[in-house]
């Protein structure tokens, strides 16, 4: 193959945390407790609720609390019909967690 070049190429190997935290939060005077996974992009952070019981799901508009800035987290395509005490614990819950590590 004479006279043929091949552009070398560079691979970057990049390390990416796992951004997973379990959050827990009272309702109605009981402790609940959610698996959080994390997802980045450009515009927003999305923390999205995992392992969280039926019931307090049906009080939930969804599994998605997004954050476009630190100390601004809303569920996503909240309405009248949702728990608003029940979002604000699970939202001071991640807050708190966040607060937590930015700490130590």
């Amino acid at each position: 193959m004479a006279g043929r070049r091949t552009a070398g190429r560079h691979h970057q190997k990049v390390t990416v945390m796992a951004r997973i935290f379990n959050i827990y939060f009272r309702h109605f005077g009981l402790t609940h407790n959610a698996i959080v996974s994390v997802r980045t992009t450009p515009f927003f952070t999305e923390y999205i609720l995992n392992n969280i019981s039926e019931e307090l799901m049906e009080l939930l508009p969804g599994n998605k609390i997004v954050s476009s800035a630190p100390d601004h987290f809303v569920f996503q395509g909240a309405g009248a019909g949702h728990s608003v005490v029940l979002m604000d614990a699970i939202i001071r819950a991640v807050s708190e967690h966040l607060e937590d590590i930015k700490i130590s």
